[in-house]
């Protein structure tokens, strides 16, 4: 079954992939209307409002085995192998770091069930070590309303991070994408979108020829697979990535979280415009 028939989970990849890219979003793209009245009934949108993040995490086959392993052992140190019980949904499930989770002390993450401060330090330790390359796409939805852009929110963030994706991989590589489903009907619009681009289209200097050659595939995976026996790892780590990033481009500070990750971004330590970027443009500062 080829992957643009129809959105696909994937769970394993074949030999001949070099690169696999794990991609989660902040805020709402759909929060785009409502932007639009407040442009149109000159009510100020506030930096908490204005930002759409799509951050990509592009591991190599062989670096992404550690992080998994390495989260596996921390999940089974602080819960019995790696599961607890969750009242919520009434049934025993594998922990997934979820970055909400994570900071409400939610869930697996409350204090009465783990040493909270405990966990985080290694989590973060954890984090620092990881061996990926960090690329992010922010819209301004304020700005890109009033520049007259109509195109889809999302597809358009998709569109750009793509563009880093190729730049930041080796050309004569290959690789697959998984990003986190979000529902029957928002997959399969964005999957059409994205093989129009991949086959038809092109993005900006980069030939169809170019991105057919260098992505094999692109899947919507759910955090968690087997029922909610195991999880994405990878999907994870992007999760915990994007919020940080997404953190500093509202509000132009790095937070403990981002000063964890920055050195994965690409471009570091001159990251802004490389590896992190806002669209339309932003002024530094």
């Amino acid at each position: 079954m080829n992957w643009y028939q129809f959105p696909q989970k994937i769970k394993n990849w074949n030999a001949n992939i070099d690169y696999v890219m794990f991609v989660d979003e902040n805020g709402n793209g759909g929060r785009i209307n409502n932007i639009f009245k407040k442009i149109n009934n000159n009510i100020s949108i506030s930096d908490d409002e204005k930002y759409f993040t799509v951050t990509g995490c592009i591991f190599e086959k062989n670096n992404y085995s550690v992080i998994r392993n390495n989260i596996r052992k921390l999940k089974e140190k602080y819960w019995n192998n790696g599961f607890y019980y969750d009242t919520k949904h009434n049934d025993s499930r594998y922990v997934c770091l979820h970055s909400r989770e994570i900071r409400r002390h939610d869930g697996p993450f409350n204090d009465n069930l783990i040493n909270y401060d405990d966990f985080i330090n290694e989590l973060s330790e954890i984090l620092a070590k990881v061996n990926c390359k960090v690329i992010s796409i922010s819209i301004n939805l304020e700005k890109y309303i009033m520049l007259g852009n109509l195109e889809n929110v999302y597809e358009k963030a998709f569109d750009l991070l793509l563009g880093q994706y190729m730049h930041a991989t080796n050309n004569e590589k290959k690789g697959i994408i998984m990003l986190e489903s979000r529902g029957k009907i928002e997959d399969k619009i964005l999957l059409k979108h994205i093989y129009d681009i991949i086959h038809n289209k092109g993005i900006a200097k980069i030939s169809t020829k170019l991105l057919e050659q260098k992505i094999m595939g692109v899947y919507f995976n759910p955090k968690w697979y087997g029922g909610h026996s195991s999880t994405f790892v990878g999907l994870e780590i992007a999760d915990l990535f994007s919020y940080p990033i997404h953190q500093y481009i509202k509000y132009k500070k790095e937070n403990l979280s981002f000063k964890v990750i920055k050195e994965k971004i690409v471009g570091y330590p001159n990251f802004n415009n490389k590896g992190v970027k806002v669209f339309p443009k932003e002024k530094d500062g």
